[in-house]
């Protein structure tokens, strides 16, 4: 793509519609920062972006580092639209309430209006290219956030380690499973670790719980649901996604402490030491022979290997 369309949108960048004057917080930048982040670790790969939790929790990661102010991701969402290059498409039978809208603040109001957006084929293109990403990355960050400059590419160079453990964890099922075998050479509390596991895991399960499909997640990135290890980390120290699942706490729990277990077939086991006659305790019982939620891929599935040790080692008999 010619110099001349990545200049064209360089100058964009530098002339979006933010209210320094009044000490507004840059909302646009730092979603544009999120969006940025989201092609790059391939979350967006396709010219439509959708208010995801995803793109939320990257756009309050940045945000925490840059003011304390209440965050709306709902305001850049919606009046991005008014820079040229950020396109609203409403849902069905929303179309003349998107002409005349003028303001839109709330998240549930912004999301039952529109279905998505889309930017300029040119500048989605450039947001493909690792150098002319950076540029307009750059761009973003000296016109607009300078003084945070040193925060705000800690956490873009954060994310990319993230990142990479995470590809790493999603490569490692070429290789057959041993459930005592650590993939990286990673500090075993570091955040990095922590942070690519549970984003591998909540991308194959989708934030969803495998055993009642549970999936609740707030706008600000928080989720109902855990990346749980299947042989807890601290013996296996692996965090290969076959070793994981994707877990509500309550189910999250319950596993940990050996009151469900799941099964060759993968259907839920209950402890037989809990009881059915009590009405609280239903909630777990009721789970029995349940097909668990699996990744779509059945390379990605639960390890066979990982969920024996769990029927041996920690289901209550």
């Amino acid at each position: 793509m010619s110099t001349d369309i990545l200049q064209k949108y360089v100058q964009k960048m530098k002339r979006l519609r933010v209210d320094r004057a009044h000490g507004v917080a840059p909302h646009k930048p730092l979603l544009l920062l999120a969006v940025i982040e989201l092609i790059e670790r391939g979350q967006i790969q396709e010219n439509k972006i959708y208010l995801f939790p995803d793109l939320a929790e990257t756009f309050m990661k940045y945000w925490s580092k840059v003011t304390d102010r209440k965050p709306n991701i709902a305001l850049p969402f919606f009046h991005l639209k008014s820079d040229g290059f950020w396109h609203l498409h409403p849902n069905a039978g929303y179309e003349k309430v998107l002409d005349v809208a003028d303001r839109i603040t709330a998240i549930s109001r912004l999301r039952e209006v529109i279905a998505y957006v889309n930017l300029d084929d040119d500048l989605f293109v450039l947001l493909t290219d690792a150098s002319n990403r950076e540029i307009i990355r750059q761009t973003l960050i000296y016109v607009y956030l300078l003084d945070f400059k040193g925060e705000i590419e800690g956490l873009i160079a954060e994310g990319k380690q993230i990142t990479e453990y995470e590809q790493a964890l999603i490569n490692e099922v070429e290789q057959p499973f041993s459930p005592q075998k650590p993939i990286a050479p990673i500090p075993e509390e570091s955040p990095i670790r922590n942070a690519g596991f549970r984003q591998a895991i909540m991308g194959l399960y989708d934030y969803t719980c495998a055993v009642c499909r549970l999936r609740i997640v707030t706008m600000d990135g928080e989720s109902a649901t855990d990346a749980a290890h299947i042989i807890p980390f601290r013996i296996s120290k692996n965090d290969d996604v076959r070793n994981g699942i994707s877990l509500c706490k309550l189910h999250h729990w319950s596993f940990d402490k050996g009151l469900l277990s799941v099964s060759q077939t993968y259907q839920v086991l209950v402890s037989p030491l809990m009881s059915d006659q009590r009405p609280t305790e239903w909630m777990l019982t009721e789970l029995q022979d349940k097909s668990i939620l699996l990744p779509e891929l059945n390379q990605l599935y639960p390890a066979q290997d990982a969920l024996a040790w769990h029927r041996e080692e920690v289901l209550r008999r």
